[in-house]
């Protein structure tokens, strides 16, 4: 409508210019009162359009009165003779634009009724050869606008409306393979050529720590922790074999540590073009971890038979070697070089002696029994022997964190003393220098767990000894059978418990330990299937 206002402001002006230029002395009323009668008809449009807007009625009734104001301007302007009849034009493209073939035709009919019924008119002052020629090409011309308009709109509708279902296609599948990349819970990362990173899915974000916006064009060894020139090896390595897959241990920028799955394959187009690479990843740090502890058990397994066969036939010959050796000090009076010789024999026998009973507590640690106790006064049992053993120096110092002063827990006693005085003792011996050995106790936020740790701040352990703490025969100490550790994890594992060792070289370890509170909960005599894991929380140092 506010188109229409401009094109006939903009005719009339024009008209009312020519007809003033050429027919100085003819009145231009009727241009005026055309004028008022056009802006009239946008006025009653205007409020037409609030009940009417959208309706085909509604677009006829203004092209009609388009047709109609059109009449009325070329009659104004020389009837017949009128240059401005290419004005019927207009409605019948608009009418061929928007109601298609049949409202081209229809307003095409409406135009050369109109015209016609003007040139006839006019008739009895002009030839009737005129009339008919001008009433016929008219009549054409309608015709012809009408049919290309509307084959025009109706390929310019078919081919909206089919890029509209393509467009519709396109974009549910982009949403569905946006959701499929954003709800899977692996890592995926795409680099190009050069081995920048260039996109990285929800998944990579929640494992490796990373946002994607951090990670954005820079190398995918900063992003990983790669050594330099790792891509370049598996670019080349990949120009052979359709895909790579490798196991790397990773640190978020959280600190935390994690071991990634990771599968490396060639990013190409449709013609098989390389356009990048795509790594794809999964957090398997506890995938890894119980392998781990599986391989252990396999081991303790075995070694526990060799233990209990082992041990039973080097007591009796390791006690008559000790007894023979003492009776033959006492009555040779043994001195000098002859007394040290058998001062060492003595002094081995019992490391020999201790060994084996570690053995047999390892291999046969004897009946289960568990019973309801209170841990906290267990360990405070425990400490008060520890102060008193020559481990503790004047350099060490005990702290303690109960969560209760009371914290009770279905264990068996006398095992779980072991447990506290072997991961003390430990403790210690890894404080040469002296240092906090720190001990919490406190019952798990679903009331279900009791959890134990013990804290040092001494020497530490790397990634390896980490993960060989509780094998067998692998003492970081000097004086050590290697046993340690081994029983407490045979021992946390008869409770149904778990076990686990955070450490770091020269930042001091902490072992901590999950135990449940009931009887219940707990695998009795034999071996346990539960699995170390992580535990929640934070406890220790």
């Amino acid at each position: 409508m506010i188109l229409r206002i401009v094109t006939i402001t903009t005719l009339l002006l024009s008209a009312f210019a020519i007809e003033l230029g050429l027919n100085p002395g003819q009145t231009v009323r009727p241009l005026f009162l055309l004028a008022a009668g056009a802006y009239g008809t946008v006025l009653v449009y205007a409020a037409l359009d609030r009940w009417m807007r959208g309706t085909q009625a509604f677009v006829y009734v203004q092209l009609v009165g388009d047709a109609i104001v059109i009449t009325a301007f070329v009659r104004i302007t020389g009837g017949i003779d009128s240059p401005m009849s290419f004005l019927y034009l207009l409605p019948v493209g608009v009418a061929a634009i928007l109601l298609y073939r049949t409202g081209g035709l229809a307003l095409s009919a409406v135009c050369f009724a109109l015209y016609a019924g003007l040139v006839l008119r006019a008739g009895a002052a002009a030839e009737e050869w005129r009339v008919g020629y001008f009433a016929i090409v008219h009549a054409l011309s309608f015709v012809v606008v009408a049919l290309l308009t509307s084959y025009l709109s109706e390929r310019v509708r078919s081919q909206n409306r089919e890029l509209a279902m393509r467009s519709g296609d396109v974009a549910r599948l982009k949403a569905l393979n946006e959701n499929i990349i954003e709800s899977i819970h692996s890592g995926l990362v795409t680099v190009d050529l050069q081995g920048l990173v260039n996109f990285m899915n929800p998944g990579g974000t929640e494992i490796t720590g990373h946002q994607q916006i951090e990670v954005e064009g820079r190398p995918i060894e900063e992003v990983f922790g790669f050594e330099p020139g790792l891509f370049a090896k598996l670019a080349v390595s990949l120009e052979t074999r359709r895909r790579l897959r490798f196991e790397r241990h990773y640190v978020s920028p959280q600190g935390e540590r994690r071991f990634l799955g990771i599968a490396l394959s060639v990013l190409r187009d449709r013609r098989g073009e390389p356009l990048g690479y795509i790594f794809t990843f999964q957090d398997l740090t506890e995938v890894h971890a119980a392998e781990q502890q599986e391989r252990l058990k396999e081991r303790m397994a075995a070694l526990g038979e060799m233990a209990a066969g082992m041990a039973h036939e080097l007591r009796n010959p390791l006690a008559a070697i000790s007894g023979s050796v003492q009776y033959l000090k006492g009555s040779l009076q043994a001195s000098g070089e002859t007394l040290d010789l058998m001062d060492i024999i003595l002094r081995e026998s019992h490391r020999l002696d201790q060994a084996i009973k570690d053995f047999l507590t390892f291999a046969r640690p004897g009946r289960f029994a568990p019973q309801r106790c209170d841990l906290v006064r267990l360990l405070e049992d425990q400490l008060k022997l520890l102060r008193k053993s020559r481990e503790l120096t004047a350099a060490h110092r005990i702290e303690t964190r109960y969560g209760a002063d009371e914290i009770f827990c279905d264990v068996d006693p006398n095992r779980m003393k072991q447990v506290f005085w072997n991961l003390a003792i430990n403790a210690l011996k890894a404080m040469p220098r002296g240092g906090a050995l720190t001990i919490a106790v406190r019952t798990d936020p679903t009331g279900e767990e009791v959890e134990v740790a013990f804290a040092d701040e001494g020497i530490g352990m790397d990634e390896r000894a980490r993960e060989e703490y509780f094998q067998p025969f692998r003492s970081r100490f000097d004086e050590g059978t290697g046993l340690g550790a081994a029983i407490v994890y045979r021992l946390v594992e008869e409770h149904g418990g778990r076990i686990d060792v955070a450490s770091e070289p020269g930042r001091g370890s902490t072992v901590r330990i999950a135990l449940p509170r009931t009887r219940n909960d707990v695998g009795g005599g034999g071996a346990s299937t539960g699995e170390p894991a992580r535990m929640a929380g934070g406890m220790g140092a």
